[in-house]
């Protein structure tokens, strides 16, 4: 003790500031500033958990909308059986409201697509621009399930009349194999 009050009084003041000073930048880094990190960690993710679970309800209703939506859009598509045969009568009759002279309508190849049976056509229709426009706008609406692949327009040399290729993709769902219910 008697060395300690032998030191210089800066020394001495430095040793009683600096030794705590040290001990508690010390302390801050290795012990508490640790505790303080996991403590703001729990307490975000309980904040996130309550919210979540109060938020529980509202997903599940929304859950129950989006089947619902998968069900009404399912059930827009085309039957397997019904689909060759709905189609063209459906494009002819909108044709003819247009006032558009349509050529017969066939079938292509059914490809698989996305769980989906993708049948496109090749269409060939004539008429003026706009009710060629007209048309293909009736064809997007009433025709949920089917896509406008190309389009291509030509005039007719001294006429007014349009002529249009139209490509077409059809989507239904497949076939279930038989004694398999849906």
């Amino acid at each position: 003790m008697q060395r300690l009050l032998q030191l210089d009084p800066r020394v001495l003041r430095l040793i009683l500031v600096a030794v705590p000073a040290m001990v508690l930048l010390v302390g801050w880094g290795k012990v508490l500033r640790p505790a303080w990190q996991a403590h703001q960690a729990a307490a975000t993710l309980h904040a996130s958990t309550r919210e979540a679970v109060a938020d529980l309800p509202a997903r599940r209703a929304q859950a129950d909308a989006l089947a619902g939506e998968i069900t009404n859009l399912e059930n827009r598509l085309d039957a397997p059986a019904t689909a060759p045969t709905r189609l063209p009568i459906l494009l002819e009759n909108l044709a003819t409201a247009q006032g558009i002279e349509l050529q017969p309508v066939f079938p292509g190849r059914n490809a698989e697509f996305e769980g989906l049976v993708e049948t496109r056509y090749e269409i060939e229709a004539s008429g003026t621009y706009p009710r060629l426009a007209a048309w293909l706008a009736e064809v997007e609406t009433r025709i949920t399930n089917a896509s406008i692949i190309e389009a291509h327009f030509t005039r007719q040399a001294h006429s007014e009349a349009v002529l249009l290729r139209l490509r077409l993709a059809v989507y239904r769902r497949p076939a279930q194999p038989a004694g398999e219910q849906p």
